[in-house]
Protein backbone atom coordinates (compact mmCIF):
# COMPACT_ATOMS: atom_id res chain seq x y z
CA UNK A 1 0.00 0.00 0.00
CA UNK A 2 1.41 3.07 -0.86
CA UNK A 3 2.26 5.55 2.00
CA UNK A 4 3.18 8.93 1.77
CA UNK A 5 6.29 10.48 3.33
CA UNK A 6 5.72 14.11 4.04
CA UNK A 7 8.88 16.21 4.52
CA UNK A 8 7.96 19.24 6.27
CA UNK A 9 5.29 19.69 9.18
CA UNK A 10 3.84 22.84 8.81
CA UNK A 11 0.43 24.39 8.20
CA UNK A 12 0.32 21.97 5.20
CA UNK A 13 2.14 19.32 5.58
CA UNK A 14 1.07 18.57 9.46
CA UNK A 15 -2.61 18.98 8.44
CA UNK A 16 -2.03 16.53 5.58
CA UNK A 17 -0.55 14.67 7.60
CA UNK A 18 -3.54 14.45 9.80
CA UNK A 19 -6.21 14.35 6.91
CA UNK A 20 -4.85 10.69 5.07
CA UNK A 21 -4.14 9.13 8.91
CA UNK A 22 -7.61 9.95 9.51
CA UNK A 23 -8.67 8.23 6.40
CA UNK A 24 -6.08 5.05 7.29
CA UNK A 25 -3.86 5.96 4.42
CA UNK A 26 -0.59 5.06 5.79
CA UNK A 27 1.37 9.01 5.89
CA UNK A 28 4.56 9.81 8.09
CA UNK A 29 5.59 13.30 8.74
CA UNK A 30 9.18 14.36 8.83
CA UNK A 31 9.64 17.05 11.17
CA UNK A 32 12.00 19.45 12.66
CA UNK A 33 12.42 21.95 16.25
CA UNK A 34 9.72 22.32 18.55
CA UNK A 35 6.95 20.96 15.97
CA UNK A 36 9.29 17.41 16.12
CA UNK A 37 8.98 17.49 20.09
CA UNK A 38 5.34 18.11 20.26
CA UNK A 39 4.25 15.71 17.94
CA UNK A 40 6.72 13.10 19.69
CA UNK A 41 4.96 13.82 22.98
CA UNK A 42 1.41 14.09 22.18
CA UNK A 43 -1.33 14.33 19.20
CA UNK A 44 -1.45 17.15 16.87
CA UNK A 45 -4.55 19.13 17.99
CA UNK A 46 -6.76 20.64 14.87
CA UNK A 47 -8.97 23.39 16.30
CA UNK A 48 -12.08 23.15 13.77
CA UNK A 49 -14.98 25.40 14.65
CA UNK A 50 -16.94 22.57 15.58
CA UNK A 51 -14.73 21.45 18.59
CA UNK A 52 -10.97 20.22 18.55
CA UNK A 53 -9.94 16.90 16.65
CA UNK A 54 -6.62 14.83 17.98
CA UNK A 55 -4.48 12.85 15.48
CA UNK A 56 -1.73 10.66 16.64
CA UNK A 57 1.17 11.05 13.85
CA UNK A 58 3.39 9.06 13.03
CA UNK A 59 6.60 11.40 12.80
CA UNK A 60 10.07 10.97 12.67
CA UNK A 61 13.49 13.50 12.30
CA UNK A 62 14.68 12.10 8.92
CA UNK A 63 14.80 10.05 5.78
CA UNK A 64 16.99 7.72 7.72
CA UNK A 65 14.45 7.24 10.10
CA UNK A 66 11.55 7.00 7.40
CA UNK A 67 13.38 4.11 5.96
CA UNK A 68 12.34 4.61 2.04
CA UNK A 69 11.18 2.26 -0.16
CA UNK A 70 9.54 1.59 -3.41
CA UNK A 71 5.57 1.85 -2.19
CA UNK A 72 6.49 5.57 -0.65
CA UNK A 73 5.26 8.99 -2.24
CA UNK A 74 7.23 11.94 -1.38
CA UNK A 75 5.81 14.93 -0.54
CA UNK A 76 7.56 18.32 -0.61
CA UNK A 77 5.42 20.74 1.90
CA UNK A 78 8.44 22.78 2.94
CA UNK A 79 8.56 26.86 1.90
CA UNK A 80 9.78 27.49 -1.58
CA UNK A 81 13.01 28.88 -0.59
CA UNK A 82 13.81 25.29 1.68
CA UNK A 83 12.88 23.17 -1.83
CA UNK A 84 15.84 23.30 -3.34
CA UNK A 85 17.99 22.25 -0.17
CA UNK A 86 15.51 19.31 0.33
CA UNK A 87 15.51 18.29 -3.48
CA UNK A 88 19.09 17.86 -3.50
CA UNK A 89 19.38 16.17 0.23
CA UNK A 90 16.86 13.61 -0.49
CA UNK A 91 17.14 12.34 -4.18
CA UNK A 92 19.91 10.31 -4.21
CA UNK A 93 19.31 8.55 -0.90
CA UNK A 94 18.68 4.52 -1.02
CA UNK A 95 15.83 2.61 -0.78
CA UNK A 96 15.48 0.13 2.00
CA UNK A 97 14.00 -2.27 -0.42
CA UNK A 98 16.05 -2.06 -3.36
CA UNK A 99 19.78 -2.11 -4.12
CA UNK A 100 19.79 0.09 -7.07
CA UNK A 101 16.92 2.70 -6.61
CA UNK A 102 17.06 5.79 -4.72
CA UNK A 103 14.89 8.41 -3.60
CA UNK A 104 14.82 10.38 -7.11
CA UNK A 105 13.06 7.29 -8.57
CA UNK A 106 9.61 8.19 -6.37
CA UNK A 107 6.97 10.31 -6.91
CA UNK A 108 7.49 13.66 -5.88
CA UNK A 109 4.42 15.48 -4.84
CA UNK A 110 4.87 19.59 -4.64
CA UNK A 111 2.73 21.53 -2.56
CA UNK A 112 4.29 24.93 -2.81
CA UNK A 113 3.15 28.54 -3.49
CA UNK A 114 4.86 29.89 -6.60
CA UNK A 115 5.89 27.89 -9.45
CA UNK A 116 9.87 27.79 -9.44
CA UNK A 117 10.03 24.04 -7.56
CA UNK A 118 8.34 22.59 -10.31
CA UNK A 119 11.59 22.73 -12.29
CA UNK A 120 14.37 22.23 -9.10
CA UNK A 121 12.10 18.76 -8.67
CA UNK A 122 12.42 17.72 -12.30
CA UNK A 123 16.07 18.31 -12.63
CA UNK A 124 16.29 14.75 -10.27
CA UNK A 125 12.75 13.65 -10.30
CA UNK A 126 11.36 11.88 -12.95
CA UNK A 127 7.86 11.63 -11.76
CA UNK A 128 6.82 14.97 -10.43
CA UNK A 129 2.57 15.82 -9.39
CA UNK A 130 2.83 19.62 -9.29
CA UNK A 131 -0.41 20.66 -6.43
CA UNK A 132 -1.83 24.14 -6.61
CA UNK A 133 -3.74 24.77 -3.43
CA UNK A 134 -6.45 26.50 -1.37
CA UNK A 135 -6.26 25.09 1.92
CA UNK A 136 -6.72 28.02 4.67
CA UNK A 137 -4.61 26.43 8.06
CA UNK A 138 -2.86 29.06 10.60
CA UNK A 139 -0.03 27.70 12.20
CA UNK A 140 1.27 29.27 15.15
CA UNK A 141 2.77 26.94 18.18
CA UNK A 142 3.95 23.36 18.24
CA UNK A 143 1.74 20.87 17.71
CA UNK A 144 -1.67 23.08 16.81
CA UNK A 145 -3.15 23.40 13.75
CA UNK A 146 -6.32 25.80 12.87
CA UNK A 147 -8.52 24.97 10.09
CA UNK A 148 -11.07 27.41 8.31
CA UNK A 149 -12.00 25.96 5.01
CA UNK A 150 -15.64 24.33 5.12
CA UNK A 151 -15.16 20.42 6.69
CA UNK A 152 -11.70 21.40 7.74
CA UNK A 153 -10.28 20.59 4.16
CA UNK A 154 -9.36 22.78 1.37
CA UNK A 155 -8.99 22.42 -2.48
CA UNK A 156 -6.64 20.87 -4.64
CA UNK A 157 -5.95 20.82 -8.13
CA UNK A 158 -3.36 18.17 -9.19
CA UNK A 159 -1.68 17.71 -12.27
CA UNK A 160 1.31 16.07 -14.05
CA UNK A 161 3.97 18.69 -15.72
CA UNK A 162 3.32 19.99 -18.80
CA UNK A 163 4.65 17.56 -21.17
CA UNK A 164 4.38 14.27 -18.71
CA UNK A 165 0.04 14.10 -18.66
CA UNK A 166 0.66 10.24 -20.49
CA UNK A 167 3.69 9.11 -18.45
CA UNK A 168 2.47 10.44 -15.41
CA UNK A 169 -1.41 9.81 -15.23
CA UNK A 170 -1.32 6.65 -13.14
CA UNK A 171 0.56 8.42 -10.75
CA UNK A 172 -1.43 11.86 -10.83
CA UNK A 173 -5.08 9.49 -10.69
CA UNK A 174 -3.52 7.89 -7.74
CA UNK A 175 -2.27 10.54 -5.58
CA UNK A 176 -5.64 12.08 -6.30
CA UNK A 177 -7.58 9.69 -5.44
CA UNK A 178 -6.12 9.59 -2.06
CA UNK A 179 -6.02 13.07 -1.55
CA UNK A 180 -9.67 13.11 -2.04
CA UNK A 181 -10.24 9.93 0.08
CA UNK A 182 -8.53 12.33 2.94
CA UNK A 183 -11.58 14.86 2.32
CA UNK A 184 -10.14 17.46 -0.27
CA UNK A 185 -11.92 18.65 -2.55
CA UNK A 186 -9.71 17.37 -6.22
CA UNK A 187 -9.47 18.50 -9.27
CA UNK A 188 -7.26 16.88 -11.71
CA UNK A 189 -5.88 19.46 -14.37
CA UNK A 190 -3.83 19.06 -17.64
CA UNK A 191 -2.94 22.46 -17.47
CA UNK A 192 -1.16 22.40 -13.95
CA UNK A 193 1.13 25.00 -14.25
CA UNK A 194 -1.43 27.36 -15.93
CA UNK A 195 -3.41 26.66 -12.85
CA UNK A 196 -0.35 27.47 -10.52
CA UNK A 197 0.56 30.78 -12.25
CA UNK A 198 -3.43 31.59 -11.72
CA UNK A 199 -2.85 31.00 -8.11
CA UNK A 200 0.40 33.13 -8.37
CA UNK A 201 -2.28 36.40 -8.67
CA UNK A 202 -4.06 35.46 -5.48
CA UNK A 203 -0.39 34.22 -3.92
CA UNK A 204 1.36 37.64 -4.51
CA UNK A 205 -1.35 39.66 -2.05
CA UNK A 206 -0.33 37.80 0.88
CA UNK A 207 2.69 40.41 1.48
CA UNK A 208 -0.45 42.85 1.73
CA UNK A 209 -1.70 41.38 4.88
CA UNK A 210 1.57 42.26 6.94
CA UNK A 211 1.57 46.05 5.99
CA UNK A 212 -0.43 48.48 8.23
CA UNK A 213 -3.22 50.57 6.38
CA UNK A 214 -6.56 51.07 5.78
CA UNK A 215 -8.98 49.54 3.52
CA UNK A 216 -8.73 52.29 0.58
CA UNK A 217 -5.05 51.67 0.82
CA UNK A 218 -5.10 47.68 0.53
CA UNK A 219 -7.24 47.78 -2.04
CA UNK A 220 -5.06 50.38 -3.91
CA UNK A 221 -1.65 48.43 -3.00
CA UNK A 222 -3.82 44.59 -3.99
CA UNK A 223 -4.99 46.09 -7.98
CA UNK A 224 -1.84 47.51 -8.66
CA UNK A 225 0.07 44.29 -7.26
CA UNK A 226 -2.63 42.21 -9.53
CA UNK A 227 -2.15 44.55 -12.93
CA UNK A 228 1.54 44.26 -12.28
CA UNK A 229 1.11 40.58 -12.40
CA UNK A 230 -1.00 40.10 -15.39
CA UNK A 231 0.87 42.16 -17.32
CA UNK A 232 4.15 40.40 -17.13
CA UNK A 233 2.33 37.15 -17.60
CA UNK A 234 1.22 38.41 -20.84
CA UNK A 235 4.79 39.42 -21.76
CA UNK A 236 5.70 35.79 -20.78
CA UNK A 237 3.18 34.13 -22.83
CA UNK A 238 1.19 32.36 -19.68
CA UNK A 239 -2.47 32.33 -20.52
CA UNK A 240 -4.68 32.84 -17.87
CA UNK A 241 -8.11 32.72 -19.57
CA UNK A 242 -9.53 29.47 -17.60
CA UNK A 243 -12.65 28.39 -17.60
CA UNK A 244 -13.15 26.71 -13.54
CA UNK A 245 -15.46 24.44 -13.05
CA UNK A 246 -15.33 24.89 -9.35
CA UNK A 247 -15.24 28.37 -7.57
CA UNK A 248 -12.69 27.86 -5.10
CA UNK A 249 -13.63 30.29 -2.19
CA UNK A 250 -16.69 28.34 -2.51
CA UNK A 251 -14.59 25.08 -2.53
CA UNK A 252 -13.31 26.06 0.94
CA UNK A 253 -16.03 27.53 2.35
CA UNK A 254 -15.09 31.23 1.86
CA UNK A 255 -12.08 30.60 3.94
CA UNK A 256 -9.57 32.02 1.82
CA UNK A 257 -10.59 35.40 3.44
CA UNK A 258 -9.91 36.29 7.06
CA UNK A 259 -12.55 34.99 9.17
CA UNK A 260 -13.55 36.45 12.37
CA UNK A 261 -12.03 35.24 15.63
CA UNK A 262 -13.64 33.03 18.32
CA UNK A 263 -12.83 31.52 21.46
CA UNK A 264 -9.28 29.25 20.63
CA UNK A 265 -9.53 30.45 16.85
CA UNK A 266 -7.88 33.69 15.79
CA UNK A 267 -8.48 35.19 12.61
CA UNK A 268 -7.32 33.36 9.60
CA UNK A 269 -4.14 34.54 8.16
CA UNK A 270 -2.25 33.98 5.02
CA UNK A 271 1.05 32.10 5.11
CA UNK A 272 3.23 34.98 4.64
CA UNK A 273 1.98 36.77 7.76
CA UNK A 274 2.04 33.69 9.51
CA UNK A 275 5.97 33.59 8.85
CA UNK A 276 6.55 37.01 9.98
CA UNK A 277 4.30 36.53 13.14
CA UNK A 278 6.70 33.33 13.79
CA UNK A 279 10.04 34.89 12.88
CA UNK A 280 10.64 32.92 10.05
CA UNK A 281 11.37 33.11 6.53
CA UNK A 282 8.57 33.52 4.16
CA UNK A 283 8.01 32.83 0.05
CA UNK A 284 8.00 36.34 -0.81
CA UNK A 285 11.26 35.98 -3.00
CA UNK A 286 9.09 33.52 -5.02
CA UNK A 287 5.91 35.41 -4.84
CA UNK A 288 6.77 38.75 -5.86
CA UNK A 289 9.97 38.41 -6.34
CA UNK A 290 8.82 35.60 -9.01
CA UNK A 291 6.76 38.86 -10.96
CA UNK A 292 9.60 40.94 -10.77
CA UNK A 293 12.23 38.30 -12.43
CA UNK A 294 9.55 37.63 -15.01
CA UNK A 295 9.54 41.52 -15.33
CA UNK A 296 12.83 42.28 -15.76
CA UNK A 297 13.50 39.10 -17.72
CA UNK A 298 10.45 40.41 -20.33
CA UNK A 299 11.03 43.95 -19.96
CA UNK A 300 7.71 44.74 -18.09
CA UNK A 301 8.17 47.18 -15.35
CA UNK A 302 7.18 45.76 -11.62
CA UNK A 303 7.55 48.92 -9.48
CA UNK A 304 5.04 48.25 -6.69
CA UNK A 305 6.02 44.09 -6.79
CA UNK A 306 9.80 45.49 -6.53
CA UNK A 307 9.09 48.08 -3.52
CA UNK A 308 7.02 44.82 -1.79
CA UNK A 309 9.81 42.91 -2.01
CA UNK A 310 12.57 44.75 -0.70
CA UNK A 311 10.52 46.69 1.79
CA UNK A 312 9.32 43.14 3.18
CA UNK A 313 12.35 41.65 2.76
CA UNK A 314 14.64 44.09 4.78
CA UNK A 315 11.66 43.90 7.55
CA UNK A 316 12.16 39.95 7.69
CA UNK A 317 15.54 40.33 7.72
CA UNK A 318 15.66 42.72 10.92
CA UNK A 319 13.03 40.15 12.81
CA UNK A 320 10.17 42.86 12.57
CA UNK A 321 6.45 41.20 12.90
CA UNK A 322 2.96 41.99 11.21
CA UNK A 323 2.43 45.99 10.52
CA UNK A 324 5.86 47.59 11.21
CA UNK A 325 5.56 48.99 7.88
CA UNK A 326 2.58 50.72 6.28
CA UNK A 327 1.20 50.74 2.64
CA UNK A 328 1.86 54.17 2.35
CA UNK A 329 5.78 53.32 2.29
CA UNK A 330 5.21 51.55 -0.70
CA UNK A 331 2.78 53.71 -2.67
CA UNK A 332 4.72 56.54 -2.09
CA UNK A 333 8.04 55.34 -3.44
CA UNK A 334 6.29 53.48 -6.11
CA UNK A 335 3.07 54.76 -6.96
CA UNK A 336 0.05 53.08 -8.60
CA UNK A 337 0.12 54.78 -11.82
Amino acid sequence: MTRYVIIGAGAIGAHLAAQLTSAGIPAVLVARGRQLDALRAGPLVLRKADGDERVRLRVVADAAEARLTTDDVLVLAVKSQDAEEVISGWAWLPLADSAELVAADLPLVVLQNGVATEDAARRRFARVVSVATIVPVNYLEPGVVIPYAAGGTGYLQVGALDGRQDADAGTVASVAADLEAAGYLVRVRTDITRRKHEKLLHNILNAVSVLDGDDRERTLLSDGLVAEARAVLEAAGVDLDIAADVDPGRAVGGGREPQPPTAGRPAFRGSTWQNFARGTRSELDFLNGEIVLLGRRHGVPTPLNERVQRVLGRSELLGEGPGAHRIGEILELAPVA
